[in-house]
């Protein structure tokens, strides 16, 4: 067996989302992994809070149960994402419901977060979010959404199993999210998880994140809308990462690990 074939069964077998591309298109690599680091390739970088603009994607993760848990179900480094809303104030859906909190609530709850930016956001259409935060606050949480995710999160992996691909995949997820999640009901349309919540304030503002619906994405799906990452599902505009406000444990043991040396 060569090397490329054992690679490319390695990859079928992990579930790895992967693209493989011509090798005769040498303007992209030939093997391209979805990157599930924060700040992958070197690109690492700390920022403050005065560098953040309103619609600015907040996520995070702790390394509390729930957060772990959820983690390993979506296979991410996420499990959570918010929105800054301009003014220190972030809007969120969480499980006593959508809240408006200080930022200062989020660092202090969060081990790890950072930020992804939507550069064709205007100053309107960020407005326009930070109006559907206030007029969706204390809508309670989509706790129904978020157990039919759970099963739908690793069955959905089998539409990893095309690297050749990235139309396949995402036709893959958008069949099995029918299959599986349906269409979001008229009762459940002020009830929101936190990605959802995110997608359903972005859509609001005239700036759709994804054309697919707000309930069938994960913390995980708009991590990997950034920009050089492979795509779980498709964006409508690549994400900019932007910085860390908060480096979480990895990155804070390689900056001891550093200092140390």
């Amino acid at each position: 067996m060569t090397r490329m074939s054992a690679l490319f069964c390695t990859l079928l077998l992990s579930g790895c989302t992967a693209d493989i591309s011509s090798p005769f298109n040498k303007d992209r690599p030939l093997i391209a992994l979805q990157q599930q680091s924060s700040a992958p390739q070197g690109t690492y970088r700390d920022i403050t809070p005065s560098q953040l603009k309103a619609g600015d994607l907040l996520f995070s993760s702790s390394i509390g149960a729930t957060s772990v848990g959820i983690r390993l179900f979506s296979i991410a480094s996420v499990s959570h994402v918010a929105v800054y809303i301009g003014d220190g104030k972030v809007a969120e859906a969480v499980g006593s419901g959508v809240q408006i909190v200080p930022l200062t609530d989020v660092l202090t709850h969060s081990d790890k977060l950072f930020v992804l930016r939507d550069p064709a956001l205007t100053e309107v259409q960020a407005h326009k979010i930070s109006e559907f935060a206030q007029m969706k606050q204390g809508k309670r949480y989509n706790f129904g959404g978020i157990a039919k995710m759970i099963p739908f999160m690793i069955t959905r992996q089998l539409c990893a199993l095309n690297p050749l691909s990235s139309d396949f995949r995402q036709q893959c997820v958008a069949g099995l999210a029918r299959a599986q999640l349906g269409r979001k009901k008229i009762e459940d349309e002020d009830r929101y998880f936190c990605s959802q919540f995110v997608i359903a304030a972005y859509r609001y503002a005239g700036q759709p994140l994804t054309t697919l619906d707000a309930s069938w994405i994960s913390p995980s799906d708009l991590l990997h809308m950034r920009e050089g990452d492979i795509a779980s599902v498709a964006p409508v505009q690549a994400l900019h990462y932007v910085g860390h406000l908060s480096p979480g444990i990895y990155f804070k043991t390689r900056k001891l690990v550093k200092i140390e040396r």
